[in-house]
């Protein structure tokens, strides 16, 4: 299965260096690269995408105000070349955080952990109940009444 994703970096020389990460990588899908924020994320939403390459420092607005006021449903991989956001990344959730020029090593590990996360949520094991926790409910119920 290709995981859909997207890049969102106002600095064309990281765009592109992402992009290439992404195309070269087997279980990825590039649905498109954006400079300007604002169309990436109403791309997100457009395309139901599965991962987001969410560079920190953009020209009119940094990703933590983007994330204070929008909900993003896709697995987030912040990038920088300043390592001082990567702890605030990670208290706003961000699922993994890479410093720019990002090592292709690296890159994969990222992808690889995220990609093993959205297959964790997809599989959701079913409530298994104990026939005592069942036979308790129930005799609670019907004292109650």
């Amino acid at each position: 299965m290709k995981y859909t994703t997207l890049v969102i970096d106002d600095s064309s020389i990281q765009r592109l260096a992402t992009t290439v990460l992404v195309k070269n990588h087997p279980d990825l899908k590039l649905i498109g690269s954006y400079q300007n924020p604002y169309c990436g994320i109403k791309a997100v939403y457009d395309e139901k995408v599965d991962i987001v390459f969410l560079d920190v420092l953009m020209e009119h607005v940094d990703a933590f105000e983007l994330l204070d006021n929008i909900e993003i449903n896709a697995a987030i991989i912040m990038n920088s070349t300043w390592s001082d956001f990567a702890a605030k990344a990670f208290e706003y959730g961000i699922d993994d955080f890479l410093m720019k020029p990002m090592p292709k090593k690296r890159f994969n590990i990222a992808v690889d952990k995220i990609i093993k996360q959205i297959e964790q949520r997809k599989v959701v094991p079913p409530k298994v109940y104990l026939l005592s926790e069942v036979l308790s409910t129930f005799k609670e119920a019907t004292i109650k009444k």
